[in-house]
């Protein structure tokens, strides 16, 4: 049986991501040696996290070289649901969208018309880059058979920490099937910076 409608759709993944993207920040205000391995590897657990919330089955480097691919099944290895991932250090120009649109859901029974549930894309932008960036995913997503999750987290160029960058926001949208965005949150990307939570660090007002 395929998932409810309403299950694992782009929010609840977009939720969750902001969730444990915060809780195992790989550094902090003292500890500010993460590159870009320690970002890869922090991606990866955040979405086997998400995969296992869901009650999803996530998958590897497969399916044409997706970072990963979370199944819903039924029985084992039948593919009902897929939710195919890719993150990408260097932001939205790569090869990563077209392997998202092109992909093909993976089935034992050799079906070739099942659908994606929707693709996501998890990737960074220089603040003043965003437009251009939505702009070309607009351009890339029209007439895509399902939507997409652009997960986008915008930054300054920073010598404060090891990676040359210091993040100001998660920018989280959807792209329709028409290229066309709607806009679900924009959250701080440093935990430090969300208040009231217990990631929260009073040092921080004065970065803020």
């Amino acid at each position: 049986m395929p998932l409810p409608e309403h299950w694992a759709t782009p929010e609840d993944f977009a939720t969750l991501f902001q969730y444990f993207w915060h809780r195992d920040f790989p550094l902090d205000q003292k500890a500010i040696g993460a590159r870009r391995a320690d970002w890869t590897m922090h991606i990866g657990v955040v979405g086997r996290n998400i995969a296992d919330l869901m009650g999803l089955v996530p998958r590897f480097e497969i399916g044409g070289k997706k970072d990963a691919v979370l199944r819903g099944w039924h029985g084992p290895e039948i593919a009902i649901d897929e939710i195919a991932v890719e993150w990408e250090w260097d932001g939205v120009w790569g090869n990563e969208l077209k392997k998202l649109k092109c992909h093909k859901v993976f089935s034992s029974d050799k079906r070739d018309d099942r659908l994606l549930r929707f693709g996501v894309l998890i990737t960074y932008a220089y603040t003043q880059d965003i437009t251009n960036a939505y702009d070309h995913v607009e351009k890339l997503w029209k007439d895509a058979q399902w939507p997409l999750l652009l997960i986008l987290v915008d930054f300054v160029k920073s010598k404060k920490f090891v990676m040359g960058k210091e993040f100001k926001n998660i920018n989280v949208s959807v792209f329709d099937s028409s290229g066309r965005r709607k806009k679900v949150r924009v959250t701080p990307a440093f935990p430090w910076n969300v208040e009231g939570t217990r990631f929260f660090c009073a040092d921080a007002l004065s970065n803020i």
